[in-house]
């Protein structure tokens, strides 16, 4: 039988991690039985810098806060007309998102890629819908996002030539960004289609050239992530 210090639980099992805390427990003799001992000698204890990181984030987001409230404050007393602090706001909301999610989540790269091309076809959105709407978002920002996703999974995939088939999955997303951009064209949201109907292309002739040149691995890549 052991006991967790940081818990201050007994434990029945000679194992080497508490159960509750995940806390690394060390094999030794203690003073009055042959006990494992949680000591954190094996693995250093990251409590504290944990700790340290979360403050970071909460003071990012509480700093955010009060510059937008203080943006808001000098936008009326300044200019009504114009609501510029809006577009501050989105700003350091898209930064205190990326942020916070780019350090504290643990998912994959490519994962981060797409949540954040997404972030940032809202964020677009949204700052031309705070300025009155002209429609360079659509028109503009969100086929130039799919580009520069586009331009991101080539680095990618000459930078990682010897895994290239796990990023086949971000070429889907792509992929299908492009063709909802393409679709929509159809229904006049667009008044500039050159940049939607460049990004659709692109998206295609990347994931054409990745199952022509790929072969078994690409097929093989894509029955392991969608089971077929």
């Amino acid at each position: 039988m052991s006991k967790c210090n940081r818990c201050n639980i007994e434990i029945l099992d000679k194992t080497l991690s508490c159960p509750l805390c995940k806390n690394v427990l060390y094999i030794g003799n203690d003073n009055t039985n042959d006990a494992i001992v949680s000591k954190s000698i094996m693995y250093p204890d990251i409590t504290p810098a944990v700790k340290k990181i979360k403050f970071v984030f909460k003071l990012v987001v509480f700093c955010c806060i009060l510059i937008e409230a203080l943006l808001i404050v000098i936008n009326y007393v300044t200019a009504h007309t114009i609501s510029w602090s809006l577009i501050c706001g989105v700003a350091m909301l898209y930064l205190c998102f990326s942020f916070i999610y780019s350090f504290k989540h643990k998912a994959s790269h490519r994962t981060k890629m797409m949540i954040h091309t997404i972030a940032v076809m809202i964020c677009s959105i949204l700052i031309d819908l705070s300025i009155g709407y002209s429609g360079w978002s659509i028109n503009f920002a969100l086929p130039c996002s799919v580009l520069v996703l586009d331009g991101a999974i080539i680095v990618l995939l000459i930078t990682n030539i010897n895994n290239w088939q796990s990023y086949i999955l971000l070429e889907i997303f792509a992929l299908l960004l492009s063709i909802i951009l393409f679709v929509l064209t159809f229904f006049g949201l667009f008044s500039f289609k050159l940049l939607a109907y460049i990004a659709a292309l692109v998206s295609i002739l990347i994931f054409a050239g990745t199952l022509t040149f790929g072969e078994k691995r690409a097929t093989n890549e894509l029955k392991r992530r969608f089971h077929v």
